[in-house]
């Protein structure tokens, strides 16, 4: 993970200053408050993991964080944030509710809606998520934010030990493997929230939930083969195409609509990676289970409004 911030050189009477340009841009606009300035130590690690970004964040002396509307309108920030604690205690506010959580908790804040976290020790990792990841996966509201997920649950001790792990990993993993390993996180994180709602109001039962988690994972583990069709997903996944349809209906998609979207979402995220820029538009396609290159470029243009070709470009500059 790269270090995008360390006091160690900064003069304590900036180093608030220079929290607040750093972390302003790699989380989201904010305000703070801080117990001693003179005192105040931070560092924070990130790398991108797909769409997500990852950030390790330690800090001493910050007593709150606040999300305002001035913040809001300032940025662009469609995001979830999604944190475990590995020290101390945080308190998170958002919708009306506050929670606490402790080590190995997971809370979710929407940085579109006010919110407040107060510290008594900051050592957290951070997550920030588009909304339409995680959207993809859950009928989200008001309902998810500020809410505790147990490390102590089983569903949530699951979710925790994975991001847990992925600091110490994440410099070692190819780009093929960061993308599905940031699929896994944003299964698991879904899965762990629509849980936790469900103990109030249920989306989906915990079995239903759970069946549509195994066909995400059974789909995902599958896009390279041409031969992946709604049959093979819900065979792999243990179901009939009907009851997968039917799951996958409360999201507002199909089977085979949910293929795929996933398979082109692969494709644009490979030609915005510039790392990937040697590779042909068709050979991209190829790789992700398409079999057609007019198809997938109609289907590309329709997803995103531009061709394969020309959101490359607009990337590149």
């Amino acid at each position: 993970m790269d270090k995008v911030l360390a006091m160690s050189d900064i003069h304590p009477r900036d180093r608030v200053a220079y929290w607040l340009e750093v972390a302003r841009h790699a989380i989201v606009d904010h305000e703070c408050r801080v117990k001693t300035p003179s005192a105040f130590d931070a560092t924070m690690l990130r790398a991108p993991l797909g769409e997500l970004s990852v950030m390790s964040i330690e800090s001493l002396g910050l007593e709150s964080v606040e999300r305002t509307a001035r913040g809001i309108a300032h940025g662009e920030d469609n995001v979830f944030l999604l944190y475990l604690q590995l020290m101390g205690s945080a308190t998170l506010s958002q919708d009306g509710r506050e929670t606490v959580i402790h080590p190995g908790d997971l809370a979710l804040l929407d940085a579109q809606r006010p919110f407040v976290c107060r510290y008594e020790h900051r050592q957290q990792i951070t997550i920030k998520i588009p909304h339409r990841s995680l959207k993809a996966r859950l009928a989200l509201s008001s309902q998810l934010t500020a809410r505790a997920v147990r490390r102590t649950d089983g569903v949530g001790a699951l979710a925790s030990d994975y991001i847990k792990m992925i600091p110490d990993h994440i410099d070692t993993l190819q780009p093929a493997a960061k993308l599905q390993v940031a699929e896994h996180v944003l299964d698991l994180a879904a899965l762990a929230l629509a849980t936790e709602t469900g103990k109030d109001t249920p989306a989906l039962s915990s079995g239903r939930a759970v069946a549509l988690l195994h066909l995400r994972m059974a789909i995902e583990n599958r896009l390279t083969d041409p031969a992946l069709d709604p049959s093979t997903a819900a065979g792999a996944a243990g179901i009939s195409v009907r009851y997968a349809n039917d799951l996958l209906s409360q999201q507002g998609t199909s089977l085979e609509r949910f293929i795929v979207s996933r398979r082109l979402e692969r494709c644009r995220l490979a030609l915005e990676d510039a790392a990937q820029d040697h590779r042909a538009v068709g050979d991209i396609a190829y790789a992700w289970g398409f079999s057609d290159l007019s198809h997938f470029n109609r289907r590309f243009k329709a997803a995103f409004g531009s061709s394969p070709r020309e959101h490359r470009k607009q990337r590149q500059g």
